[in-house]
């Protein structure tokens, strides 16, 4: 029910920026009878740039359609139909880990989190939200010991790829009693199984398409400054699992730096790091559910911390989402321990559920359209390049190409990297008669192009 409140107001919101190439433009989800090719094909259309393996969210989306045609308010409305049942599975599990007062705090805490407005009140963040889903469910089974984890496991697969911590997840929550562990292991061999085969599927769906692109933090960047890049940017992890109340929907370079040197933010990152693992092992034997907390927290992060593989994102709220259930687990068990004062606890609960759940309703309309989301972002960000960049986009949309070309030539002149960028502001220059400029922007492109061939 709380889910269902704070989101009232998603149901107004159209479809916005990546939704068009998703849903919108996206035979498969479009024309009936073809949704099945998902299955083998990329999750982004050829004609946008396929990469990513994400069938299942295709389908969602294609069953939508066969429903309710393009009605963006019907698609909202399911997107928060999927918030209100992974926070129910959340506060299920939190009982059975921690008892009837941990599930409830846990599954109100993550149903107000203002840090998962970007997954629930954007459509294509319906992908977060059907992993989650599907991975909690696997969680739930995999304390029976079901066989049926494997298939909701590759459920949570085919709707996003950083479901695959879930085995480690399950692994984390066996520390908590209620099960024969020896029984549990012939689960993990299925999830290998599961594993291996949505892996086998995604490269023969992909096949010469790459699974992402590089963010544009870290273009360039060779692994010592990659990974101390990763290391500055934990603070604003832990800023946005903990206190949410600044929220973006870009956090690239302008807004983010690469870190090339040992900075403050690195120094704040790596104490926070060493934080986390002291915590870990001083509550391993004397706090279990704390320590399923805080693992379940750093083991969720890490497909999206680009320290093994570089994703299309420094830093997005949305893949946030999972995370912040470890982070939900662990302040309801702080706040039901016996030693922590009840009244106090109740009292701070109940600030952080208000507080919350009104930064959650306030940041809902940032997704009404692409006008409002553009501004937004530059409100929160002028001096982002992705900003401006979406403002040019979302100009030309809407035929103004003179303050499309200038907001082009604002982007570039934050951050001159971006390839993509370049090849569209050299299109649009063109089209406004501004040769000089067209000609600067393909010279620009051509030496990034050469650079990066070296």
């Amino acid at each position: 029910m709380a889910s269902l409140l704070v989101y009232a107001n998603a149901g107004v919101n159209g479809f916005v920026l990546d939704d068009r190439g998703i849903i919108l433009q996206n035979t498969l989800v479009q024309e009936p009878g073809t949704a099945w090719r998902a299955f083998l094909s990329p999750y982004w259309p050829a004609d946008v740039g396929g990469g990513q393996y994400r069938p299942l969210g295709i389908l969602s989306f294609a069953l939508d359609h066969a429903l309710a045609g393009n009605n963006a308010t019907w698609f909202h409305l399911v997107n928060v139909a999927w918030h209100a049942a992974a926070a129910a599975l959340l506060a299920l599990l939190g009982v059975q880990l921690g008892g009837a007062a941990v599930g409830t705090v846990a599954g109100l805490l993550f149903a107000i989190h203002p840090v998962h407005v970007e997954a629930v009140a954007n459509v294509v963040g319906r992908l977060e939200l059907m992993a989650a889903s599907f991975g909690l469910a696997t969680l739930l089974l995999h304390r029976r010991r079901s066989a049926w984890a494997w298939v909701t496991f590759a459920a949570a697969l085919g709707s996003k790829e950083g479901a695959v911590v879930v085995p480690l997840l399950a692994a984390l929550v066996d520390r908590i009693p209620g099960g024969d562990t020896r029984r549990a292991r012939p689960l993990f061999l299925g999830y290998a199984a599961v594993a291996v085969a949505w892996g086998s599927s995604m490269a023969f769906a992909l096949r010469d398409a790459t699974l992402s692109t590089k963010s544009a933090v870290f273009v360039g960047l060779p692994i010592g400054d990659r990974l101390l890049t990763v290391v500055s940017i934990v603070p604003h992890y832990v800023r946005l699992l903990l206190v949410p109340a600044q929220l973006s929907a870009d956090y690239e370079p302008g807004v983010l730096e690469a870190a090339r040197t040992i900075t403050p933010m690195v120094l704040a990152g790596a104490f926070l790091v060493a934080l986390a693992g002291w915590g870990l092992y001083r509550a391993w034997r004397r706090a279990p559910l704390l320590a399923v907390a805080i693992g379940w927290s750093i083991v969720a992060i890490g497909p999206v911390s680009n320290v093994v593989v570089v994703t299309g994102v420094a830093l997005a709220e949305r893949t946030l989402y999972l995370a912040s259930a470890g982070v939900a687990l662990g302040l309801a068990w702080l706040a039901m321990h016996p030693a922590t004062p009840g009244v106090a606890s109740r009292v701070v609960i109940a600030l952080l559920l208000l507080a919350g759940a009104a930064r959650t309703w306030t940041r809902t309309p940032t997704w009404r359209d692409s006008r409002t989301f553009a501004l937004q972002l530059l409100e929160d960000h002028p001096e982002s390049y992705h900003g401006h960049w979406v403002a040019a986009r979302v100009l030309r949309a809407a035929g103004d190409m003179p303050a499309a070309a200038r907001e082009y030539m604002v982007a570039h002149s934050i951050y001159a990297g971006d390839l993509s960028m370049l090849r569209e502001a050299t299109e649009v220059a063109q089209l406004v008669g501004d040769g000089v400029g067209a000609t600067r922007f393909r010279a620009a492109a051509d030496s990034l192009v050469i650079a990066r061939a070296r």
